[in-house]
């Protein structure tokens, strides 16, 4: 006893070690995953704030390339004229000047002088690009290699062209103004040159269609600007004043722009020119999306890879530390079991060996005066002897039974006649404590195919319990019945029955009765052993019980 005591002492500070180094691995590695997953999000922030640096440089050369173009016409074109130039070109050494404007750029529909002749008559002429002729210009038709047609006093621009001459006259040498044209909208833009008294001499300018501009003029302006700046899977976007989309190159959008450029749609320097405000109340803009940019949607990827191989090892550690835990919890258990076991087998074999040695002594001294006398002494030997034999058939009965290397015989059996030898071998253990014990059958034979030495033991450990718990004064019923293919056997007692909070636990090796655990001898190993020997046999065994009322112990085996 003392030595299992250590032993369990010694198994109770494993398991504590065990749940404390458990625990010491779970906490460690839930702080790697927190590390990991730190150290995961800041790397995807460090990645999302270097893409929004690089957005946040395409949008500035965005801004910058649409506001330099825009204002390029006006500054490049218009701002160089003046009186000497106009007096020393001809038409057609002016067509050649504008034609370099009209192919640098292209919102620049048409270029118009307004100029005094020398007769001092005023004349009207305006250089259209002849591969892209104005809407209004119906009459020139003119397939000429030569990149511009010269149009003389055209009737339909007459309105706009007067418009921007006012801020001439008035001494303002710049001027845009919107108007339109044959039904189109148009914006003018228009440089007023004064002659040496002051009085307005010529005006030169150029013409921007708004309908092309919206439909052909920023699609190709963004796909350049996407191309000069090199990531082609960065969303480039530029939308009007209603915020409908105008034009724009690279993947699909994801609503997730940066902050907005915004822009007036004028097509000069509005400090330069008068007649239209220099922030008009509706304002175009020019977006980036970097939503799908390659590096972003790889820094996702990853750390969304790298999430859930975190998760997944975190995940597998707890639900292993688990199972180490609970293999543990039951390691301790079943040591617990099998210390109390090893205590009550102990104490069962001694117990009989002490009463035999004893009894022997006894007979062999002569102490034995009477033949009553020898005759119990006989009695104590015998019943002894057979708790004792029953005892070491369990255990040797259960080494067999989780041995999976133990070769079984089987063979045809007659369950009356085995029963009846069970009932043999308790009869004289039944007359001892006044028990009646009866068997009935309706079946003539009840063969099963079965091994007999485990059939046996089981049969044995169930009419031991019978007679244990329930014999003593009463009676025991043995029934074997046959319904189909199935024989069932009851064994029945009428004793003190089977606790509630009991009944449950009955077939768990190593457990006994809280209430008959101290009052009868046995190693808790009865019903398990029978259960394992019938469920090896294909059949299954149940039992029924009420306090005060007694036990039945069920059981089906298939008929050979």
């Amino acid at each position: 006893m003392p030595a299992a005591s250590g032993s369990v002492r010694r198994r109770t500070v494993s398991s504590q070690s065990s749940f404390l180094l458990a625990f010491s691995l779970f906490a460690g590695t839930i702080s790697l995953f927190w590390l990991g997953y730190r150290a995961t999000v800041e790397w995807d922030a460090s990645t999302q704030q270097l893409v929004r640096s690089r957005a946040g440089e395409m949008l500035a050369l965005v801004s910058v390339a649409i506001d330099r173009d825009m204002k390029g016409g006006q500054l490049d074109l218009l701002l160089p004229m003046n009186g000497v130039v106009l007096e020393r070109s001809s038409l057609y050494d002016l067509a050649d000047r504008f034609s370099g404007a009209l192919a640098r750029f292209p919102y620049i529909e048409s270029v118009f002088v307004w100029r005094s002749s020398r007769s001092g008559a005023r004349r009207l002429f305006f250089f259209n690009r002849s591969e892209r002729l104005p809407p209004w210009d119906a009459e020139s038709q003119s397939a000429d290699w030569y990149p511009v047609v010269v149009r003389s006093d055209p009737t339909p621009p007459m309105t706009v062209v007067a418009a921007s001459r006012r801020p001439a006259d008035s001494g303002t040498p710049f001027s845009l103004v919107e108007g339109v044209i044959d039904g189109t909208p148009y914006q003018v833009i228009a440089h007023g040159i004064l002659d040496d008294d002051g009085s307005l001499d010529a005006v030169v300018g150029f013409t921007v269609n708004l309908s092309w501009v919206r439909e052909h003029y920023f699609g190709p302006l963004l796909e350049q600007i996407q191309h000069v700046g090199g990531d082609a899977s960065v969303r480039l976007e530029v939308r009007d004043d209603a915020g409908a989309l105008v034009a724009a190159t690279g993947p699909s959008a994801s609503g997730k722009a940066l902050a907005p450029h915004s822009f007036p749609l004028l097509f000069a320097q509005p400090s330069l020119a008068s007649g239209i405000a220099a922030t008009p109340a509706g304002l175009w803009s020019a977006r980036v999306d970097v939503a799908t940019d390659a590096t972003l949607i790889a820094s996702r990827r990853s750390t969304v890879r790298t999430l859930t191989l975190l998760s997944g090892a975190v995940v597998a550690t707890v639900v292993a530390l688990l199972l180490a835990v609970r293999s543990a919890r039951a390691a301790a258990a079943l040591t617990a079991r099998q210390a109390d076991f090893v205590s009550v087998v102990s104490h069962e074999m001694k117990t009989p060996l002490s009463l035999i040695t004893l009894a022997s002594d006894s007979l062999a001294s002569g102490r034995c005066a009477t033949v009553d006398a020898a005759r119990d002494h006989g009695r104590l030997l015998a019943q002894e002897a057979r708790q004792l034999s029953l005892l070491i058939d369990n255990v040797l009965c259960y080494a067999r039974l989780v041995d999976e290397e133990d070769s079984r015989t089987l063979e045809s059996i007659d369950l009356a006649d085995l029963l009846g030898e069970s009932i043999e071998r308790f009869r004289v253990q039944c007359a001892e404590i006044g028990c009646e014990m009866q068997m009935s059958s309706v079946l003539t034979r009840e063969i099963v195919n079965a091994d007999r030495r485990l059939l046996r033991d089981a049969f044995d450990n169930i009419v031991d319990n019978a007679i244990k718990y329930g014999g003593k004064g009463g009676r025991i019923v043995i029934s074997i019945r046959a319904e189909g293919q199935i024989i069932h056997v009851a064994v029945t007692d009428y004793g003190q029955g089977i606790a509630a909070e009991d009944l449950p636990h009955v077939f768990e090796k190593f457990r006994r009765g809280s209430k008959v655990a101290h009052s009868h001898r046995g190693s808790g190993l009865g019903l398990t052993i029978a259960r394992r020997v019938i469920e090896a046999h294909r059949g299954r065994i149940s039992l029924r019980s009420q306090p005060g009322q007694g036990t039945t112990v069920h059981i089906e085996l298939p008929a050979a």
